[in-house]
């Protein structure tokens, strides 16, 4: 089993910036603090956390959560994540016992103040570590928010750093060697760890992302109440009909074999449906999100769309319903932006991704994302005796490595049965 950690020392603290010994003493995040919490979430924007181990202190508590920002990880609170206990010099200034500090922190040892032992403390790790890696699974990106001097055991213990010589070299480049709200990274491999990233302040921080491939499978929904009677439908909404539940059976049906690792539907009732009937045999539920949702038409939802055709069809052509109250291509563009980058990072490699969504969304993501024309792709349609977005449909595209692949062009469930 492998497990991919990210460390985050917690942000400045009002001891932190007082010069004031803090270990399971507390204080709270100075406006230093939160931005430095903050920084640190943007170095690890791509970063999606399946799981987050937090010191139960507040000031850890508040920097994960900063850090965490956009997604929807569970902060699990682990006592064996505190820092140091440093004993009757908790809450004292590093300058009022500089002779016992000095001794104490050389030998990482502060039993002599009533603190915790160097021997304890080793323990605590393994012991930790031990109890979050049993909670994890295969392939995991752990997000552990805690201390500066813990941070140095686990290097020691788990990694057989020699803390002596990386103080040192920190002193040498006039650096901290645990930077509030700095990020470390390491591995943990069947048993072994090994360090990636060594703790760095959030704005040196450059690892690159891992390689990785995420097959979608976009699923427009079935045919509606106002798709049978041609009225445009954005905004608005309308349910199923028996046609289109059959539809969406049959799209069910073409992506029984695939193992999707999660989906998300727009928040309309006919895709929802749809999706519900897709995800069933799989045992997920999908996610609802104002991202997937149709194109907005403003005053024109709702119309029959044989009265405006023309009109009808030269805004879609530019995308322009900002002006009669719905949306432009800009602000479509921005919504595809944020589904895709939100679950191309929350996915693993190899995993499959279900978003199902509508027809007109779907002519915005070829035209956005793979720069097809609309009137290029109905005409290439046309000339191939194929609809161009058929209600139940499913449209297959990969991301790679920060691009993206078409596979195939949306198929109406019936042609997905072959193909998929």
């Amino acid at each position: 089993m492998k497990i991919r950690f990210y460390f985050v020392r917690h942000g400045e603290t009002l001891f932190n910036r007082k010069g004031r010994v803090s270990g399971v003493s507390d204080s709270p995040l100075t406006k230093l603090g939160v931005v430095q919490a903050k920084r640190a979430g943007a170095a690890l924007h791509s970063v999606w956390f399946d799981r987050a181990f937090v010191s139960p202190a507040e000031r850890c508590i508040n920097t994960a959560n900063y850090v965490l920002a956009d997604q929807k990880a569970e902060i699990e609170i682990i006592d064996g994540l505190h820092e140091y206990d440093f004993g009757r010099l908790e809450g004292s200034r590093f300058t009022s016992h500089p002779d016992e500090l000095k001794k104490c922190f050389a030998e990482m040892d502060f039993s002599a103040v009533d603190g915790e032992s160097r021997e304890r403390c080793e323990h605590r790790v393994r012991e930790v570590f031990h109890e979050i890696v049993s909670k994890c699974s295969d392939g995991d990106r752990v997000l552990i928010a805690s201390h500066g001097y813990f941070e140095m055991f686990v290097m020691k213990e788990l990694m057989d750093i020699d803390i002596d010589e990386f103080r040192e070299q920190r002193e040498k480049e006039n650096r901290s060697p645990i930077p509030n709200g700095g990020i470390m990274v390491f591995e943990y491999d069947d048993g072994d760890y090994r360090m990636i990233c060594m703790p760095v302040e959030s704005e040196k921080y450059d690892l690159p992302d891992e390689p990785k491939k995420v097959t979608y499978y976009y699923v427009r929904h079935g045919e509606t109440l106002f798709n049978m009677y041609n009225r445009m439908q954005g905004a608005c909404d309308s349910p199923l009909t028996a046609n289109g539940i059959h539809q969406a059976e049959e799209a069910r049906d073409a992506l029984k074999q695939i193992d999707f690792a999660f989906a998300y539907t727009s928040m309309s009732k006919r895709a929802r449906d749809t999706a519900a009937i897709i995800t069933k045999p799989h045992g997920i539920k999908a996610e609802m999100t104002p991202l997937l949702k149709e194109v907005d038409f403003g005053e024109f939802d709702g119309v029959v769309s044989d009265s405006w055709r023309e009109e009808i069809m030269n805004r879609h052509t530019t995308e322009t319903w900002g002006d009669v109250g719905g949306e432009n291509a800009n602000e479509v563009k921005l919504r595809i932006l944020e589904i895709l980058d939100l679950t191309s990072r929350r996915a693993k490699d190899g995993e499959n991704v279900l978003l199902v969504s509508h027809g007109t969304f779907y002519l915005n993501i070829l035209w956005q994302i793979f720069n097809i024309d609309r009137d290029q792709y109905y005409k290439s349609c046309f000339s191939k005796g194929r609809q161009a977005m058929p209600n139940g449909g499913i449209f297959v595209f990969e991301y790679a490595d920060g691009d993206y692949r078409i596979r195939e062009l949306m198929m109406s469930p019936e042609e997905a049965l072959t193909k998929i």
